[in-house]
């Protein structure tokens, strides 16, 4: 099986080689060019038994407005063989049928995690570094979509018993008012007050001669 940790310099060339993982994608291998200290941490994981996981650095120091910071899988590793898988499912299957065959319940696995960052407003976009983000944000998608979600939801029709229940009311509130206005009947004349009743010592005096 050839090697599956791609780094180094070819002898043949003297040309230095790109680092990285060999993933069989299920149409033939690629390379996945990652850091010499994450080939290094993945050999000295490898070593470990059982399933172990390596979260790689984070895309940004300081996440850009508009973007939030989600991880996802980047690839699955065989601690046997060192090959890579794009998903838990074709890694099983070789294990299976090749490393660990007859003894799946030593599997090796290391699950490689990858930060990303992810549009708040474009769901399921993200992104491995701020600049190719904020090259997303500036296309015609991001703007369009940017735009519906600032635009204020549409306000939903009332229901029939609602309908029915502000009609109610604003039949009551008109008949209130009618009565009002047919209680003050301004032909009515009040009774004018009568004469005072003279207090206490306004009482005019008697003459002498009467």
């Amino acid at each position: 099986m050839s090697l599956s940790l791609v780094s180094g310099i070819n002898l043949n060339t003297m040309q230095p080689q790109p680092q990285g993982l060999i993933v069989e994608t299920g149409n033939g291998a690629s390379v996945l060019q990652l850091p010499a200290t994450t080939l290094d941490q993945i050999r000295h994981i490898a070593a470990d038994p059982g399933a172990s996981t390596l979260r790689l650095p984070p895309p940004a120091t300081e996440i850009p407005a508009g973007a939030r910071e989600t991880d996802f899988d980047l690839c699955y590793v065989c601690k046997h063989c060192k090959v890579a898988f794009p998903s838990a499912a074709p890694l099983q299957s070789h294990q299976s049928r090749s490393c660990y065959l007859g003894r799946e319940a030593m599997r090796g696995v290391i699950r490689v995690v990858q930060p990303a960052l992810e549009c708040r407003s474009c769901p399921g976009e993200r992104f491995r570094t701020a600049v190719e983000f904020r090259r997303h944000a500036e296309s015609e998608i991001h703007m369009h979509n940017s735009m519906q979600q600032q635009q204020p939801p549409l306000s939903e029709p009332l229901s029939h018993e609602m309908e029915d229940v502000v009609n109610q009311i604003t039949l009551l509130a008109a008949r209130a008012a009618q009565d009002t206005t047919s209680s003050k009947d301004p032909n009515v004349n009040f009774c004018a007050p009568g004469p005072r009743f003279p207090q206490p010592g306004e009482l005019p005096l008697a003459s002498a001669g009467h």
